[in-house]
């Protein structure tokens, strides 16, 4: 009987070693040879059984994995896991409850996948028990879908303290998750990645109901193909805007009813509106938008279509508490010296409410000191170029931008600059944008022997500009790459964050 026993055993071994790798072979063999036992086993067996797999792994040079469990941690966090099972005999969840042994070896196999103790943990709390998944190499598989992706350990950890339910899907489940994201949105890999780090709980969604929504999302709305990617991208980097993939029809549908009234939306405003007001799914538009929208029209007065439009291409003004509102626009008629003041540069920059009064009085004391603008001027540039309000106006790169276009418009200092027309448009503009654009024209006039040709286009589209100057966009844009790589534009642009290089016709300014 040993010896069938011993035969049995080593061809369990090999076939666990085979078919999951030295790391999965152990918890698979301690499922096959323990996980069944009863809860009152001693569980330090398993973990003397699986040192000698170790030892006997180490002797024979196969590729121990490089990250073994603590046998303590694994003791640690078994006992925490049957403390946190409040499952009972008759609970409709009972069938998930698991032996010692089962525990263990699924504890085992989160450490050996580089899972941290805390982790672990914070799974068993969250989850009462468990960890819960099919079997440790199912859950192994799992993980490895995710390394796949991508995934680094800090983003494992990651997924799993947000959404400890990912480890107990079939890794089919997880992969077809990626592959819906992938064809739905269109992204490269990184970014779906980082949309799922955003949003962990997409990874527990099913992927035929993901197929579903997201082509009914377009359809139900009239969404263009720019805005369809748009929200594809705002989702990397937003949450709030995932709840078009995670919530259900109706509740997106009551949302944005309830946002449409609010606002006094037309259906074609709504569509057009549309990557701005998703990014509010996840309030009620009752309970949270309103007495918001209703604060700001009684601090600011009546909107226009146009400041209506601007505070809901801001939907984060919407989201601030009342008393920041009501602070933040205290603190503006101060600083901006009346309350008519305050109320016309908060009605064209809501964005200022989410600044801060701080960010303000810091650009008021930059335009003072560092551009040679009075108090009063200061507060006319913020006026006339409310955009500006919410910049870092002290950085390098700002005063380089100053410098640069003062000099090349000849204007008397950099306050004047600062105050003449469109000023704002072009501050806002990168240095690799502009210097490109003087370079261009600097070299038209050698060409054309016009030593006063410029234009007041210069920050404006692509389109717009070489109609300015009476050149093809491609003409520009073949000088444009060879400028970007010269010494000049490394030089000049030394402050400014990488080069991004655009397409004929994309629009010119940006922060």
């Amino acid at each position: 009987m040993r010896a069938a026993w011993r035969a049995t055993t080593a061809l369990r071994r090999r076939l666990a070693s085979a078919l999951f790798g030295p790391a999965q072979a152990v918890s698979q063999l301690i499922e096959c040879t323990g996980a069944h036992a009863s809860s009152t086993a001693k569980p330090g067996l398993a973990a003397l059984w699986q040192q000698q797999v170790w030892q006997s792994w180490a002797a024979a040079g196969t590729g121990v994995p490089s990250t073994k469990p603590s046998s303590s941690a694994a003791q640690r966090l078994l006992q925490l896991s049957q403390q946190h099972d409040t499952l009972a005999a008759g609970d409709f969840n009972f069938h998930h409850q698991l032996t010692a042994g089962e525990r263990l070896a699924r504890i085992e196999m989160l450490l050996q996948q580089g899972v941290t103790e805390e982790t672990v943990q914070r799974m068993i709390e969250r989850s009462k028990g468990g960890p819960y998944m099919q079997s440790a190499s199912e859950g192994a598989a799992s993980l490895a879908v995710l390394r796949g992706r991508g995934c680094s350990a800090a983003d494992m950890n990651l997924l799993l303290r947000c959404q400890a339910s990912i480890i107990g899907r079939p890794a089919s489940n997880v992969s077809d998750v990626f592959a819906a994201l992938d064809d739905m949105l269109q992204l490269s890999r990184p970014d779906i990645l980082r949309l799922c780090l955003k949003q962990p709980s997409l990874l527990a969604s099913d992927s035929d109901k993901l197929r579903q929504r997201w082509p009914w999302v377009q359809a139900h709305y009239g969404l263009s193909k720019k805005a369809v990617a748009s929200l594809a991208k705002s989702m990397v980097n937003s949450r709030r805007v995932c709840a078009l993939l995670t919530y259900n029809q109706d509740t997106i549908t009551a949302r944005l009813s309830g946002l449409q009234r609010l606002f006094e939306l037309s259906d074609a405003e709504v569509s057009k509106l549309f990557p701005y007001l998703a990014n509010l799914l996840e309030a009620d538009p009752e309970q949270h938008i309103r007495p918001r929208w209703d604060l700001y029209q009684s601090l600011l007065g009546n909107f226009t279509p146009a400041d209506k439009r601007r505070f809901i291409m801001s939907p984060e003004s919407l989201q601030l508490p009342e008393t920041t509102i009501r602070s933040v626009f205290s603190g503006v008629e101060q600083l901006m010296g009346s309350t008519g003041a305050a109320q016309s540069l908060l009605l064209r920059s809501p964005k200022s409410f989410g600044a801060g009064i701080k960010r303000l009085a810091t650009n008021l004391g930059a335009l003072q000191q560092l551009y040679g603008c009075s108090l009063q001027q200061a507060q006319q540039v913020l006026l006339r170029t409310s955009q500006l309000s919410t910049y870092v106006l002290e950085a390098p790169k700002f005063q380089c931008r100053v410098a640069a276009l003062t000099k090349w418009y000849g204007h008397a200092s950099p306050a004047a600059m600062l105050l003449a027309p469109c000023s704002g448009r072009r501050v806002s503009a990168s240095l690799w944008l502009l210097g490109a654009r003087m370079a261009f024209v600097r070299h038209l006039r050698l060409e054309r022997a016009k030593p006063d040709l410029n234009t007041g286009k210069l920050a404006e589209t692509t389109e717009r500009f070489c109609r300015s100057v009476r050149v093809s966009e491609e003409e520009y844009a073949a000088f444009e790459q060879r400028w970007l790589s010269s010494f000049e534009a490394a030089e000049l642009c030394r402050h400014e964050g990488p080069a991004h290089l655009r397409v004929v016709g994309a629009a010119g300014p940006e922060p």
